[in-house]
């Protein structure tokens, strides 16, 4: 009967989508085979992503349980997670939980920041990461370039940015205030081309959504 079973949830899997009848029954077996598999596996990671970070607090239930900040987070971060198939942004959202914890932090900041986690990708918080400080990278420093722009470190560390959706994706972070130059096509001295460009709300941002390590190292 178990074989028997499994045969026809095989046979189910592999059906054509023109093949099952509308109605209702094509749209719920498409969301029941999604959540049977992408779904399921998302669930996954981020409940590992978040018990690695759980573990580490010195925190007890009780007191987690009874944040307001926390829970807040730990529901919207848990409903964002399970929208995206990129581990890195797991992990940023996993990070965000942890950081919610944090006294200075308020409702309204927290709600923002997670919005903007949301519509971010990886892409995004790379470009934020490099002008937060380029000089932490190896090889970037003012002896290195000279009368270059700001992309050009950016595009030496990060090589897999310099595509056609880069102007766009730089455009979003300006637009938000999150870096203080517009047109990265300036040609600048060596110092210049390695200076912070992050604006301070974006520095709050950055803390909010990474390990302290990563933010000191």
């Amino acid at each position: 009967i178990k074989e028997k079973a499994l045969d026809t949830l095989e046979i189910v899997g592999k059906t054509a989508l023109s093949a099952i009848p509308v109605g209702g029954a094509l749209a719920t077996s498409v969301y029941d085979t999604v959540k049977a598999n992408c779904l399921s596996k998302r669930q996954e990671k981020w409940r590992t992503a978040l018990e690695e970070r759980l573990v580490k607090l010195e925190n007890t239930l009780e007191e987690i349980g009874n944040d307001e900040l926390f829970t807040t987070a730990l529901v919207k971060a848990t409903e964002l997670a399970m929208r995206t198939a990129k581990e890195e942004k797991m992990a940023y959202l996993a990070n965000s939980v942890i950081n919610s914890l944090n006294p200075d932090l308020n409702e309204e900041k927290l709600i923002v920041f997670l919005d903007l986690l949301d519509r971010y990708t990886v892409s995004h918080i790379k470009i934020i990461y490099f002008f937060f400080n380029p000089k932490r990278f190896e090889g970037v420093d003012s002896n290195s370039y000279m009368m270059e722009s700001p992309s050009t470190p950016l595009f030496h560390v990060y090589p897999e940015l310099n595509n056609e959706l880069f102007e766009k994706i730089y455009a979003d972070l300006y637009n938000d205030g999150m870096v203080t130059l517009k047109n990265l096509n300036t040609s600048m001295t060596g110092s210049g081309t390695v200076t912070k460009r992050t604006t301070a709300i974006a520095d709050e941002f950055l803390k909010f959504i990474l390990k302290k390590d990563e933010i000191e190292g």
